[in-house]
């Protein structure tokens, strides 16, 4: 037994071949967007494929709540500023979602002036955060109303925190963020949908104030407040002029950087579909647009170059259709800008003034003349709505974004009418596995390509002979396997794929489970799908393969991007696996038995393919519902393992009928937050349900220890 040395024992370096395939994917699309940018020719062209990629992003959105339910706005202080005042605001965006914001309303207001929706950045102290403050206090003093608003996670929105110790349990704001995301994705939306919502709703709440005139409301944050001005420029048209900083650039030049985002920044399918970040500057065609960037940003310049520049091209098109119908020059093109500040990522003194003054001009009617100076802000917890300083202690038994989301999953998850007869059987089970496939991303993937294995060591190690495989699964994708022979001379009865966590390299450290199977007169083969074991993926950025923001998340986030997933296409490696073994000689029933991670690709290759002759499923969790309802899940639990909408379709227990009858066997399964599960409870949980629903036929049952 011996894992493989370096570069699968010499032979190929495979440790690119992930990210590879997944921007050859990207690139294809990137190509095919790129011709239909050219092909437009009109206007009509532009607003038809403008349509098609909202409709594309809402849908990765999950929908927006449709009611616009009561805001009951509650004023609990105001500050007197000197040449305005500063309101603290909190409205429920939601029944009992609260949202707190602050409102500066200049003052000696004669007539309705201009609003501004500031959205903002990852910073903990979110409206409070001096820099924020600060454009808040320009637009304020240069005559406009501001409502600079708390995100989710950030400022006084804690969504994981306990207000009786005063502690965040999950944080700071970024991995809240994706911490909350994750189960969102799994139902088939994105958290960001909360964030458009809350902004929506400062935008109901702006047109309620008789200072603000509701025809010229504008849109400005940074960072993760220009992901959420992007977000919102797609999906609400009230707004008369908008200036996202930061945060703008093109799709392909982000894939190339190994950067991750957080939950709210990654849009299913936008590499695929759109949009790309032309398409939400576009989004607001023709109105005025200036996009703020850094010229040192992590975020690359080019990229925001690349996507001004398109942006251009759309608004050419109103400029030359309505030159035309005017007999003069419209100067549409100029509405759409791109600003650099000579400065690392922020947003700076530089684009406060420019934003200030891109407001004053379009919003005003004024010249941009303003120069920003050193607004004096306030102590953040000077800014503070409620109490103390968290709407979970303010207002307790308030709703979370977890909370709105298991609501959602409750009120979408598809229904299980029993299985009464053999045909509804048949048709679940086979209506099923096209689900599955399409689900996982992989309905598309070719297995028909014939298989050519390299056998690049054979070697007996302590009385066990041992052979060594590599073979390309899909184009360009190595996977390779360690096949170990039984130490006896007969003939092995059976071979099992086994599916460690760590693939390959987890071999010496799982000596004494795989002898136990050879004693039994198996052959076992160690199997690596792409990216794990000899095959890992290389770091893509400076972060562990499995932290936060690391790379399995990064690749899992691009996948979701392109509308496959990384869990889909390595349980399709799997299944080359098992095509592989079919096509040896040495023949015999070929079983699957999966650890931890492992587990989970047993279940859904064995659900997928009935030439597993048993499927065994190890220290893997159960239910994808049960990671979703509880709000503490394990940490463990990430992209490599999400499906975007799985739970729209299924759960883990609506696939028995794709593994039945043949064998299956869970040994100590695992809750959501990564416990075993005692006996009783998995019963109560799994095979209960799997047989009010009718999935357990012809007294077939999985096996359970």
């Amino acid at each position: 037994m011996l894992p493989f040395s370096s570069h699968v024992n010499g032979y190929h370096d495979a440790s690119d071949q992930v990210v590879h395939d997944l921007r050859r994917r990207a690139e294809a699309h990137f190509r095919q967007q790129e011709a239909e940018r050219a092909a437009l020719k009109s206007v009509a062209e532009f607003e038809a494929r403008r349509g098609r990629i909202r409709a594309s992003f809402l849908e990765a959105m999950g929908g927006l709540p449709e009611e616009r339910t009561p805001l009951n706005p509650v004023c609990t202080g105001k500050i007197d500023r000197g040449r305005y005042v500063v309101e603290k605001i909190v409205y429920e965006s939601l029944p009992e979602f609260y949202v707190t914001a602050a409102l500066y309303v200049p003052k000696e207001i004669e007539r309705p002036r201009p609003g501004v929706l500031f959205v903002c950045g990852h910073s903990e102290e979110g409206k409070a955060y001096p820099v924020y403050q600060a454009v808040a206090v320009d637009l304020a003093e240069n005559g406009f109303v501001v409502l600079a608003v708390d995100p989710p996670g950030q400022g006084e929105r804690f969504q994981y925190f306990d207000p009786e110790t005063g502690q965040r349990i999950v944080g700071g704001c970024t991995v809240e963020h994706t911490y909350a995301g994750i189960p969102y994705m799994l139902a088939g939306a994105s958290v960001g949908r909360q964030f458009i919502h809350d902004g929506i709703r400062g935008v109901d709440y702006l047109t309620t104030r008789p200072e603000v005139d509701a025809s010229r409301i504008g849109l400005t944050g940074n960072s993760g407040g220009g992901t959420q001005a992007c977000l919102l420029m797609m999906s609400e048209p009230r707004f008369a002029a908008a200036a996202p900083c930061t945060f703008v650039m093109t799709l392909e030049s982000y894939l190339k950087t190994g950067q991750a985002q957080d939950a709210e920044q990654i849009v299913r399918g936008c590499m695929a579909f759109g949009p790309d970040h032309d398409d939400f500057l576009t989004a607001m065609a023709p109105k005025p647009v200036l996009v703020g960037a850094a010229a040192y940003d992590f975020f690359p310049i080019e990229g925001a170059m690349e996507a001004v520049r398109r942006a251009k091209a759309v608004y050419g098109l109103y400029g030359r259709e309505g030159g035309r119908r005017s007999g003069e020059s419209s100067g549409v093109e100029e509405r759409v800008d791109l600003h650099v500040a000579p400065t690392r990522h922020a947003y700076s003194p530089f684009l406060r003034e420019a934003t200030v003054n891109w407001f004053r001009r379009h919003l005003m009617g004024e010249p941009g003349n303003f120069r920003t100076g050193k607004p004096e802000t306030l102590p953040p917890a000077e800014l503070n709505c409620t109490p103390k300083g968290q709407v979970l202690d303010a207002y307790r038994g308030s709703r979370t974004v977890f909370d709105l989301n298991r609501a959602r999953i409750e009120r979408d998850t598809p229904k299980r009418p029993p299985l009464r007869h053999q045909a509804g059987y048949d048709a679940h089970r086979a209506d099923m596995r096209i689900t599955l496939l399409n689900t996982l991303g992989i309905a598309d993937e070719l297995r028909s390509a014939p298989i050519h294995p390299r056998l690049i060591r054979e070697e007996v190690v302590e009385g066990y002979p041992v052979e060594q495989v590599f073979f390309f699964s899909a184009p360009d994708i190595v996977v390779t396997g360690a096949m170990i022979h039984p130490r006896t001379a007969a003939s092995a009865t059976r071979t099992d794929l086994v599916l460690f966590e760590r693939g390959t390299n987890a071999i010496p450290e799982q000596r004494n489970f795989l002898e136990g199977l050879l004693r039994e007169g198996r052959r076992v083969f160690v199997f690596d799908p792409r990216g794990i074991g000899a095959v890992e993926a290389r770091p893509v950025n400076p972060r562990g393969l499995k932290d936060n923001y690391g790379t399995e998340y990064k690749l899992g986030c691009d996948a979701l991007m392109l509308g496959v997933s990384t869990l889909g296409l390595r349980v399709f490696d799997v299944l080359r696996g098992l095509d592989y073994l079919k096509g040896r000689a040495d023949g015999g029933p070929i079983g699957v038995h999966g650890i931890g991670f492992g587990g989970l690709l047993a279940y859904l290759a064995g659900a997928l393919d009935d030439g597993w002759s048993d499927v065994t499923v190890e220290d893997a969790f159960y239910s994808y519902r049960e990671v979703a309802e509880t709000r503490y899940y394990t940490r463990t639990f990430g992209m490599r393992e999400v499906a975007w909408g799985l739970l729209r379709r299924f759960d883990l227990v609506d696939l028995l009928p794709c593994l039945a009858p043949r064998p299956l066997r869970f040994i100590s399964p695992r809750d959501a937050c990564g416990n075993r599960v005692p006996m009783e409870a998995f019963r109560t949980r799994f095979l209960d349900v799997a047989k009010e629903a009718g999935y357990l036929r012809d007294g077939w049952m999985p096996e359970a220890g």
